[in-house]
């Protein structure tokens, strides 16, 4: 039997703390909670956190310290669970697990492609097929190949916009991934950004940051991994809370990378006719 306690929080409050060692998950149950990273006297916010999302499952499930601080942004209430406790939660709720295994297979992704790229480096073929070296195949479409709806990004910041323009950029091709130029002495990723921007440090975007793709009958964008995590719609997916993706629906969508405060915040657009079946919610 699954057992947690209810946990009141007033506005301020630091719920879970980055560094600390991950002994348990929340979940929010009312109330608003900031999810912070904290960048050597910086503390950068990323995004919010409010009812029915989870914290801290990621920490528990890999055995690492926390990866960012949660602070409250209002009154609130969370459901606390030990680490057992949160795992046994899981094995009794199949959209919770898949979840899991979703983000967890994504890891495993990222992982192979960072060895595939130390292949390539170092001359083998990663590939195993004797055709030379090759990076990662992402599954990619043809050209224009993105069903039904035209996507389009467009900078929403001045200072975006002195960066990419201020014309929308049409995505004809999927997946699509949007980053930051590596600067002089990184290593390219092991797939190369699509939209390749310019950053100053301390960087907001990561060199592989987000990535649009179609599953099926449904549009995603895909936070990579990054260090400061992407915000959809209000809501914040990668590294640091429950999710590494959200739907992107018909008509516009905001999009910022890398913070609250981050300049990288763009208006992606799905227009023409719309995808078919249902798009997934926020759960």
């Amino acid at each position: 039997m699954t057992i947690s306690t209810l946990r009141p929080f007033r506005n301020g409050d630091v719920l879970l703390r980055q560094g600390d060692p991950s002994d348990c998950v929340l979940r929010v149950r009312s109330g608003e909670v900031q999810v912070l990273r904290e960048v050597g006297d910086a503390s950068i916010v990323l995004g919010h956190v409010r009812s029915g999302e989870w914290l801290g499952e990621m920490g528990v499930i890999k055995h690492r310290n926390r990866s960012a601080t949660a602070r409250a942004a209002s009154d609130g209430e969370v459901e606390v669970l030990s680490a057992g406790d949160f795992l046994e939660r899981v094995s009794g709720d199949p959209a919770l697990a898949r979840e899991l295994i979703r983000r967890l297979s994504v890891r495993l992704r990222d992982i192979e492609d960072k060895i595939a790229g130390e292949l390539v480096a170092h001359g083998h073929d990663a590939s195993g097929d004797g055709a030379g070296p090759t990076g990662p195949d992402l599954g990619s479409t043809d050209p224009d190949a993105t069903g039904a709806a035209a996507i389009s990004l467009v900078a929403v910041s001045e200072a975006l916009r002195a960066r990419i323009g201020a014309a929308p950029i049409r995505v004809g091709r999927l997946p699509f991934v949007v980053g930051r130029v590596p600067v002089a002495g990184e290593r390219r990723p092991t797939r190369p950004a699509d939209l390749e921007i310019e950053d100053d440090e301390p960087f907001h975007l990561s060199r592989a940051h987000f990535m649009i793709a179609q599953t099926r009958d449904r549009l995603l964008l895909s936070d990579l991994g990054s260090a400061l995590g992407t915000s959809v719609n209000g809501r914040l997916i990668g590294l640091h809370v429950a999710s590494d993706a959200a739907p992107l629906l018909p008509g516009d969508n905001r999009v910022q990378a890398g913070g609250v405060h981050s300049p990288f915040e763009f208006v992606v657009t799905i227009a023409g006719a719309p995808l078919q079946g249902r798009l997934p919610g926020p759960g």
